[in-house]
């Protein structure tokens, strides 16, 4: 069945159109023990994988056995660079490369990265990030007699370890400068002293051509390592962005901020780059002198290299992102539950038949080992030993039903393309057959098991930091960026309506401005962030920390091996949305929100054994359990709500985003959920770069409602318009010239000043006596600006409560008489219907209204999932229109593109 699979994969034609967008930077580094043809098809895949952190500039060096080394590099982006300068073609063992979003120093090649240095030792190297004392050492490196090219910080950064690589050497007798162990020994001590004299934050990559050893420093941004084999080559991989890292290996070593590794292709090493301490909550802190070894291993990771492949019958990750939300937010619910049902089962029939602990046993020996390989070589002898032969009896006469309950759900092909499809699972190999996929399921419920165990752990964790929070009558800040603060909008609301508990949702800008003075012993951040590198984030942490105030600090991420994640908090919890791909969020940012609505519904909990405790009023216990039980039954539905939304309101969203794509500009308003039209209206500037507004629906009348009416905020409807308009008059202009008797050389002439008249209202005096005559005739006939005015695009989400049914009425009349458009989406209800359809004007009819019915739910914090599903397709449906359009008028380097957008990033890595 696999086999199938893979063959359509591999048949499928899969297009994607990438325009040259992006930000934040990213670096490469890769190491290979024997040189080969392929290093330039390899680079470019690295390179293109990073195209959306960068498209100002596009580099790479490349050494081969003989330690020639050639530096390509240029202005432009991955996908057009790899080919005009050779990239594709070249051959080596060792690679360094860079994409840039320019911060210091022009768009130009001598500002491209990366950097060949040679002024006292050769080296080269690139980085991502932002040094903000680049100008103090260039000062500083030139005085000293270096020779610097550019006024590029990554050139800076690689210089300044050069200066004190060579002051190291220069220590050694001559002979000792060129023996391997002493140049690496002075390279470790040079990097951690350029470190001392840079000032920023920022991830490198640094080369010794002569010794064939690379070194990776994560100073701030984010970097990721890996190591594995590509065909039959060992490696050792770095890069900016996991998921490039995940398309070659998913053998991982975690490196922490202030850390750097030095590598070869089959060796590696950590280092502390600086005196480093990482604290923990549940076991000893981790103290590290800088220079000092830190002894790392490698981890499986349990992401997908194919979840980083756009599969059929998708055409854009953002679309193919969407569509996952209903598998990911399951998988969120499983372990809410204690893990799958056909996990349960499994672990049940174990129990009962005496085979946990065999199971158990054969799991554990293969998670040690740290190679895929190896644990492939061990999954193998097991499932062909006499013993397997002997267990297997046993499973596959009981296990029968479950075996035909997968087989009965395509349980196969749909974990395959899972982004929950785990280590046992992939073990199994391409050729499934009952025996493999029953010890395969065996083994998995086990690990699922740990899993779940894992997850509770954190999640009591998290409750203990929260009780604790309480009882010293502390304040819970969540602090977060972008799409991830609407996510903590949302949270707040949750909170408050399950569990009555205040969380203060804030931007890191506006905690520094606000709350960074006021913040108490016994108070707790809760941060929320997909990549876990979110620079502002970091920040916030680092200024609590270095306080040594008694706050706590926790994170909901998706990668816990990140900054944050895995340095900067007490407890860290996963989102588990798996990789994404697109630059805008929104699996994410659906699994951040089931995440609050979980934590939410533990808090209230807690809050209710607390009531109970002490004997609080019996009435008000009930009425809150029944509210608790409707809450944990609505958690268990999100994955079916989403589904059913996408089916029940796709045409519907499309025909909306065939009316406002080319809008110019347009507000979402939400009454009382402001984080659903704040994200929303991130996601259609962020997709279709038209501007977009989101805000708390009654605030509109508070200044922003100004915007209805005659404005100046123009777009392509409003100039064809304009071009009609203007063609009327051309055309009788002619046919009264003709009438009259003017020269037709004098038309144009009388064209052009009627032109310039419109805008300037300065009379002309070069026309001749009739011409002159029929300007003042077609004065106040031409360019009739009116033409231009149009009703401005409004869209209403609401939740069913009466209320705010009400509220989103008064507001669709007010707004209506003032020139509004109304586009309402909410599950249905006949008066909200009837006002968002009705004339507001007696005897005309009404064409600018739509409504898009959600599925019903009758509930508040249900419409939060559905109606931000629906805006995340309309902003993925706008998008496409808009790119079509502007590709077909010929439009260069728009930057419209649903996955690649221009000028946004994933995770913004500098300052």
């Amino acid at each position: 069945m696999i086999k199938n699979i893979l063959s359509k994969l591999a048949n499928a034609e899969i297009k994607i159109k990438i325009p040259i967008f992006g930000i934040g930077c990213g670096v490469l580094g890769l190491s290979l023990k024997e040189t080969t043809v392929k290093l330039g098809e390899y680079s470019s895949r690295l390179l293109r994988a990073l195209e959306y952190r960068g498209y100002d500039s596009t580099g790479g060096v490349f050494q081969d056995e003989k330690g020639n080394v050639t530096l390509l590099k240029d202005v432009g982006a991955p996908s057009t660079l790899v080919k005009t300068l050779g990239i594709e073609k070249q051959k080596g063992k060792l690679f360094c490369g860079q994409v840039r979003w320019a911060t210091f120093g022009a768009v130009d090649k001598v500002n491209a990265q990366p950097h060949k240095v040679h002024c006292r030792r050769d080296i080269y190297g690139a980085h991502n990030g932002n040094i903000t004392n680049t100008r103090e050492l260039k000062d500083f490196l030139s005085k000293d007699g270096h020779t610097v090219l550019s006024d590029n910080d990554g050139e800076m950064l690689v210089h300044a370890i050069e200066h004190y690589f060579d002051i190291e050497l220069n220590k050694l007798p001559k002979l000792d400068q060129v023996k391997k162990e002493k140049r690496l020994q002075s390279m470790r001590i040079a990097i951690r002293s350029a470190a001392k004299k840079a000032v920023g934050s920022y991830a490198a990559v640094i080369v010794d051509p002569m010794t064939e050893t690379s070194w990776a420093i994560k100073s701030g941004s984010s970097l990721y390592f890996g190591v594995g084999v590509i065909d039959d080559n060992p490696f050792s991989l770095t890069s900016s962005d996991l998921t490039s890292v995940l398309r070659f290996t998913k053998d991982l070593v975690n490196l922490r901020e202030g850390e750097f590794v030095e590598y070869t292709s089959g060796k590696y090493q950590v280092y502390a780059q600086k005196d480093l301490v990482f604290r923990h909550v549940e076991r000893e802190d981790e103290v590290y002198k800088s220079g000092e070894k830190i002894e790392k291993k490698v981890i499986r990771s349990k992401l997908r290299a194919e979840d980083t492949e756009l599969l059929p019958p998708y055409k854009y990750f953002m679309e193919q992102e969407i569509h996952a939300e209903v598998e990911s937010t399951g998988k969120l619910i499983k372990l809410f539950n204690g893990g799958s049902n056909t996990g349960r089962r499994m672990l049940e029939l174990l129990k009962k038949e005496g085979l946990i602990k065999n199971i158990t046993k054969i799991s554990e020996k293969i998670l040690k080992q740290t190679k895929f390989s190896f644990q492939q070589k061990l999954y193998d002898e097991f499932i062909n030993s006499e013993d397997s032969e002997k267990l297997m009896v046993k499973i596959e006469d009981k296990y029968s039903p479950i075996y035909n309950e997968l087989v009965k759900e395509n349980f196969v092909e749909k974990y395959f393309f899972s982004n929950e499809k785990n280590l046992f699972i992939e073990l199994a190999g391409e050729e499934f057959d009952k025996k493999r996929l029953l010890f395969s399921k065996a083994l998995d419920s086990i690990n699922e098991v740990e899993d779940v165990n894992e997850f509770d752990k954190k999640v009591e964790t998290f409750m203990s930091l929260l009780k604790d929070t309480l009882k010293k009558k502390g304040v819970v800040y969540s602090i977060a960026c972008g799409t991830s603060y609407h996510a903590t909008k949302i949270g707040a609301h949750f909170f408050n309506e399950i569990a009555g508990f205040e969380i203060i949702p804030i931007l890191p800008g506006d905690f520094r401005g606000e709350y960074s003075h006021s913040i108490r012993n016994g108070d707790l951040i809760v941060g929320v962030s997909q990549s876990g590198e979110t620079k502002d984030l970091i920040d916030i942490y680092n200024d609590i920390i270095d306080s040594q105030l008694e706050v706590t600090r926790a994170v909901l991420v998706n990668n816990v091996n990140s900054t944050l994640g895995q340095e900067k908090s007490d407890v860290a919890i996963p989102i588990f949305c798996g990789p994404e791909i697109a630059v805008p969020a929104t699996k994410s940012f659906i699994n951040q929100i089931t995440i609050f609505f979980y934590l939410a519904i533990k808090t209230a909990e807690m809050k209710l054994q607390t009531m109970k405790e002490e004997n609080c009023c019996e009435e008000e216990i009930n009425r809150i359990e029944a509210n608790l039980e409707r809450n944990k039954e609505n958690l268990n539905k999100i994955p079916a709500l989403l589904e059913e939304t996408i089916k029940s309101t796709d045409d519907l969203v499309g025909e909306l985003a065939k009316k406002i794509y080319l809008e110019p500009s347009l507000h979402i308003l939400a009454t009382k959920i402001s984080g659903v039209a704040m994200e929303g209206a991130l996601k259609i500037r962020e997709t279709v770069l038209n501007h977009a507004e989101g805000r708390e629906a009654s605030e509109f009348k508070h200044g922003p409602n100004t915007i209805l009416g005659k404005n100046t905020v123009f777009g392509m409807k409003n100039l064809r318009s304009l071009y009609n308009n203007i063609v009327s008059v051309i055309d009788e202009v002619a046919e009264e010239s003709i009438e009259r008797g003017i020269d037709p050389k004098e038309i144009g002439k009388i064209i052009r000043e009627l032109l310039n008249y419109t805008y300037t209202q300065i009379m002309p005096f070069n026309l001749s006596s009739k011409g002159t005559k029929l300007f003042k005739d077609m004065i106040a006939k031409s360019m009739d600006f009116e033409c231009m005015f149009r009703n401005y695009p409004l869209i209403y989400v609401t939740g069913p409560d009466d209320r705010d049914v009400n509220l989103t009425i008064s507001q669709i009349n007010t707004h209506k008489i003032r020139g509004a458009n109304t586009y309402v989406i909410a599950e249905q209800n006949e008066k909200l219907f009837q006002n968002c359809s009705q004339d507001p004007f007696d005897g005309k009819k009404y064409y600018h209204w739509m409504y898009i019915p959600l599925p019903k739910t009758d509930d508040n914090i249900m419409v939060c999932f559905s109606s931000s599903m629906v805006l995340q397709q309309l902003a993925l449906k706008m998008s496409v229109r808009k790119m079509e359009y502007l590709d077909k008028m010929k439009i260069q380097d728009h930057g419209v593109h649903p996955d690649v957008p221009k000028n946004v990033s994933k995770s913004i890595t500098v300052d």
